[in-house]
């Protein structure tokens, strides 16, 4: 009895430090939605599931400052979730965070801006850029997945990244698709619902 609470407890504590997990804090990706990461890693977790991205953003403020802005959130299946977020206290300042597949947060690294006018960047050029990225309809993203999925006419396309650019109406934001036939994009809405599908 005593050799086996022992030998349980020594499984456990090995497992702890060997990092034997299936998948992240943010779970696991979902093989029927999301592309496999071409290296042969994890699922990104991110690519489809809304509850792990908006359980990143909430790492990501802890990490950053509250409130938290940003100029564009994306992911893709190598990478993770990569945030570029405006600084609370130095409102001309972006710093790019990235959430992996494994749970792990990198940053802040500095962003290069660089202004279309060519005047210098200010904080008021990135406040008009920044957004709260709660606004979001990321509750959504799994169910705009499986429709993307079936109006791409393409049962075997999975997700292979997304990219948002903003809340304005004329902010870029597409969700990428991937195919053995095609490359399909769904072009979506603040709320992730569909407005076009390209191929």
């Amino acid at each position: 009895m005593r050799f086996t609470a022992f030998g349980a407890l020594w499984l456990a504590a090995l497992t702890a430090c060997t990092g034997m997990s299936s998948h992240s804090a943010y779970g696991a990706g979902d093989p029927a939605l999301a592309a496999a990461n071409p290296g042969g890693g994890t699922i990104v977790p991110f690519l489809t599931s809304g509850d792990a991205v908006l359980q990143a953003l909430d790492a990501i403020a802890g990490r950053a400052g509250k409130p938290l802005r940003v100029t564009s959130i994306s992911a893709d299946r190598m990478n993770g979730l990569m945030v570029n977020v405006q600084q609370p206290a130095h409102h001309q300042n972006v710093d790019r965070y990235v959430v992996t597949a494994d749970g792990a947060l990198n940053g802040p690294t500095p962003v290069k801006l660089m202004s279309l006018d060519g005047g210098p960047i200010t904080a008021e050029k990135v406040d008009a850029r920044a957004f709260d990225p709660k606004s979001v309809g990321f509750v959504n993203l799994t169910r705009t997945a499986r429709q993307a999925i079936a109006k791409s006419g393409y049962p075997d396309a999975r997700v292979t990244e997304w990219d948002i650019e903003g809340i304005a109406p004329d902010d870029r934001r597409f969700i990428y698709l991937e195919s053995a036939r095609a490359r399909p994009s769904a072009e979506v809405n603040v709320q992730l619902t569909i407005v076009r599908m390209s191929y």
